[in-house]
C-alpha cells in the first residue's frame, strides 16, 4: 500500500464558478471581512510533507484563480494535474502551467476522462498545434483515466458522478474522497466512497439547482457516507460560513480556502477492494 502519511491536502479554492464575492455583489457575505467568506474558484493541492521547495506535488483541477493560489501556497514545483471535468472554472488556469515547464524543463502529465482531454485539446488548441512565435506555451502530456491508476506512487481511484447530465469524476486518495460539482451519485460510486475518513463534497446553496447539490442534498449524501469529517466546497455567496456551520450536523462544515489536512492510508477498504469496485 502507498505511504500516504507523507502527503497533505490543501483546499486552494472553495467557491463556485463566479468566485465569492462575484463581481457587483453587495450582499452581506460579499461585503464580509471574514476570510472564510472569501472563496476562490475550485482547486485542490496534494503535496508531500517536508521541504516545500523539493516536495512533489499535484493539483486537482486548474481554475482561473490558479496563479493567485500558487503564489499564496508557494506551489513552486508541480508534478502533474488531475481533472474532474473541463468546465472553465476548473481548467481556466491551464495556461499558467507553462511556468513549470520553463523551470522544470519537462512536460506535465495531465489526467482526465477521454472526453475531457478532447475538450482540452480543442479549447487550448494553441498548446497542441505549432504555436506562433513569442510567449511560449504549456507542454502537457494528456493521459486518459479509465480506472484506478498510480501517480507519484499514490493509488488514485476515480469516482464517477453526475453534474446535471454530464458525467464527471471525483477521486479517492487513501482515506480521503474529493467530489465537486455533483448533482447525483450512483450506488456503485457510493460504494467507492464508503469507509473514507475525510469527504469533501460540493454544495452550492440552500435553493435547489439542476447541476449541483443544494445544502439538504449534500447533507443527505454526507450522512449516508458517514465520514469522520465532511467539508463542503463550491459554495456561492448565499451561504455564510459561520451561520451555515451552525445549521450542520456534527462532523460537517463548510471548507475554506487554505484548509489543510493529512491524507492517511485506506483504513476500511484495501486498494484491491477499490480496484474491484471501480471496474
Amino acid at each position: 500500500m502507498s505511504d500516504f502519511r507523507r502527503w497533505r491536502a490543501t483546499i486552494l479554492g472553495s467557491g463556485t464558478s463566479t468566485g465569492v464575492p462575484p463581481i457587483g455583489c453587495h450582499e452581506p457575505v460579499c461585503l464580509s471581512d471574514d476570510p472564510k467568506n472569501k472563496r476562490l474558484r475550485s482547486g485542490l493541492l496534494i503535496r508531500e510533507q517536508g521541504d516545500i521547495a523539493s516536495a512533489r506535488a499535484f493539483i486537482v483541477d486548474c481554475g482561473p484563480d490558479y496563479r493567485q493560489q500558487a503564489l499564496t501556497h508557494r506551489i513552486d514545483r508541480l508534478d502533474g494535474v488531475i481533472l474532474t471535468h473541463a468546465h472553465y472554472d476548473h481548467v481556466g488556469g491551464i495556461d499558467d502551467l507553462r511556468l513549470y515547464n520553463f523551470r522544470q524543463k519537462h512536460s506535465l502529465p495531465m489526467y482526465g476522462q477521454p472526453a475531457v482531454l478532447t475538450d482540452i485539446r480543442k479549447r487550448f488548441d494553441y498548446i497542441f498545434n505549432p504555436p506562433s512565435e513569442g510567449g511560449g506555451v504549456a507542454s502537457l502530456d494528456l493521459i486518459e483515466v479509465d480506472g484506478p491508476f498510480e501517480f507519484l506512487g499514490l493509488r488514485i481511484v476515480p469516482i464517477p458522478v453526475m453534474h446535471g447530465s454530464l458525467p464527471i469524476l471525483g477521486y479517492r486518495f487513501g482515506d480521503f474522497v474529493y467530489i465537486t460539482d455533483a448533482s447525483a451519485i450512483s450506488s456503485e460510486s457510493m460504494d467507492l466512497i464508503g469507509g473514507c475518513r475525510v469527504l469533501i463534497l460540493n454544495v452550492l446553496r440552500q435553493k435547489k439547482h439542476s447541476t449541483h447539490f443544494n445544502l439538504d442534498e449534500a447533507v443527505a449524501v454526507a450522512t449516508k457516507v458517514s465520514a469522520e469529517q465532511t467539508y463542503f466546497v463550491h459554495m456561492t455567496h448565499h451561504l455564510e460560513h459561520h451561520e451555515t456551520n451552525a445549521m450542520l450536523p456534527s462532523g460537517m462544515e463548510l471548507a475554506w480556502d487554505g484548509l489543510e489536512f493529512d491524507i492517511l492510508p485506506e483504513s476500511v477498504k484495501t486498494s484491491a477492494d477499490l480496484t474491484d469496485l471501480a471496474h
